[in-house]
């Protein structure tokens, strides 16, 4: 996904709270799970402490199915074992994360 400056700064942002909101078809989801890949993957972000929200069931879903799909890519892309068994925990940590909707 490419991103614009403002997208990449939602990513990048550390030490508070991010909230993203823009039109529908803007790439809300995309910039979430971009952010929640890069803090899982490069952060050591353990799933479990992550709370995501969106206005639907259905969005928050489909951010969990896309983030488990950009982790699994992650993983298969790995050269480094730490990194690959720190990846599938988190995998396994994903099906219980909060993930969730309003």
């Amino acid at each position: 996904m490419q991103l614009d400056p403002q997208q990449q700064q939602a990513v990048n942002a550390l030490g508070k709270n991010v909230l993203v909101s823009a039109s529908a078809g803007a790439g809300k989801t995309g910039v979430l799970v971009q952010r929640l890949k890069k803090r899982v993957i490069q952060d050591r972000v353990r799933v479990s402490r992550i709370l995501a929200m969106t206005f639907t069931a259905a969005a928050a879903a489909e951010m969990k199915k896309r983030l488990a799909s950009e982790l699994h890519i992650a993983l298969q892309n790995s050269t480094n074992e730490e990194e690959k068994t720190w990846i599938t925990q988190q995998l396994i940590e994903l099906e219980a994360a909060n993930i969730t909707n309003i």
